[in-house]
């Protein structure tokens, strides 16, 4: 019996250990694929518990990113976060960790995800409605966080981008669930893009925290 359960124990071992290879595979062709892009414009719709679904964009070049959803802008510059409410006409300013990998905080991290900072694992494939076959990995960030307690990324194995990804909150119930509608590699980007421009705002109050 104990023999027998030595061996089970191995196997198990070792299944888990392929599937630690197989998604650490799975996210450096990921990486790889969105390394390879000098910027990039995604537009997606998130269901939100309690907020429905909305729509979204977010323009990333390296670490800097620009992000539109929920009524609410985002510039950042690779060091300044500036987050901008029209409909209240204020800009808040505050310091970001460029090296944060939480993809709540830092969408830059939402597609170029470093294995280094999660436990990942693969799931079982995912066919949808349309017979498309999906690969499916679960992360789990190495630091706890308030933000997230989990990220899976729903990837086709044909373009290696995810087509779905999941973020479950210690706040919610349900997981946010982002659809990735489009996405245009390449485009024009500059300073601009991702600093926001006060003198375009006139009136708006400013809470500077830097």
């Amino acid at each position: 019996m104990k023999k027998l359960l030595c061996v089970c124990l191995l196997v198990l071992g070792a299944g888990g250990a392929r599937a630690d290879r197989q998604s650490e595979g799975i996210l450096g062709k990921l990486r790889e694929k969105v390394r390879s892009f000098t910027s990039y414009e995604l537009a997606f719709t998130a269901s939100v518990e309690g907020d429905g679904t909305v729509r979204g964009t977010l323009v990333v070049s390296g670490r800097r990113f620009a992000a539109r959803v929920r009524g609410q802008e985002l510039y950042y510059d690779g060091s300044t976060l500036w987050n901008y409410i029209p409909g209240q006409q204020e800009v808040t300013i505050e310091r970001l960790d460029p090296n944060n990998p939480s993809v709540l905080s830092n969408p830059s991290k939402l597609m170029n995800i470093d294995p280094a900072d999660y436990n990942h694992r693969s799931l079982p494939d995912f066919t949808t409605s349309g017979g498309k076959t999906l690969q499916i990995v679960e992360l789990t960030p190495k630091e706890t966080t308030p933000d997230y307690t989990s990220v899976t990324l729903y990837i086709d194995p044909a373009t290696s981008l995810p087509e779905r990804i999941s973020i479950a909150t210690p706040s919610a119930d349900k997981p946010v669930e982002l659809t990735l509608e489009e996405l245009r590699p390449g485009i024009p980007v500059s300073e601009a893009t991702f600093r926001f421009d006060a003198a375009a705002h006139p009136g708006t109050e400013v809470i500077d925290f830097r």
